[in-house]
């Protein structure tokens, strides 16, 4: 009785065989496929193109057709990206993002322009009121004693710097950061 090996597995001393790169067909299944889970960039799917080894040239044709079809599009896939994250992350984490992504700036820029300073300064606060288990200075436990000024602005300007690194790390500029911390009124010392 023979064994049988599982797929790619070699028999002992035998040299492996290199990987044919995917006809047309099975690149396109596969593209259709990924489409049909989620949206991705033209940049996304060159990505994922090359490392199944498919020529640069079947990639670009495959893209364009798909770019024809309209089932690949960077400008709505920022403008369905924008609106989905706009009330959890800033104007600066969003462009980040986008680009890392692979869509051009001058794709990005009408729906990023979108979000104005007034806008990103209400989603501040209410991000930070979300979250104000986390980031709500704790009052002093009531068996401590007395808190003294010097400690109490040192527990106030605390929970301060971290509220202001959580917003700046979720990409809201400095000024809907400041708003923010002002708006809840938490740090007042």
């Amino acid at each position: 009785m023979t064994r049988r090996r599982g797929r790619g597995r070699t028999a002992p001393g035998e040299e492996p065989k290199a990987p044919r790169p995917p006809t047309r067909e099975r690149a396109w299944e596969y593209l259709l496929n990924l489409l049909t889970r989620q949206d991705y960039t033209e940049a996304e799917l060159r990505r994922k193109l090359a490392r199944r080894g498919v020529e640069e040239a079947m990639a670009e044709e495959l893209l364009a057709r798909l770019v024809e079809l309209r089932l690949v599009d960077d400008a709505s896939y920022a403008e369905r990206f924008v609106a989905s994250r706009r009330l959890s992350h800033g104007r600066l984490a969003l462009r980040r993002e986008l680009s890392r992504r692979g869509v051009e700036e001058e794709v990005a820029e009408p729906h990023l322009g979108g979000l104005d300073p007034g806008q990103q300064a209400a989603a501040a606060t209410a991000l930070l009121r979300k979250n104000a288990w986390r980031y709500r200075p704790e009052e002093p436990a009531a068996d401590a004693g007395e808190e003294d000024e010097h400690a109490r602005f040192a527990r106030l300007k605390r929970a301060e710097a971290r509220a202001r690194a959580f917003l700046a790390r979720r990409g809201f500029d400095p000024d809907a950061v400041q708003t923010a911390v002002e708006a809840v009124g938490w740090f007042e010392v």
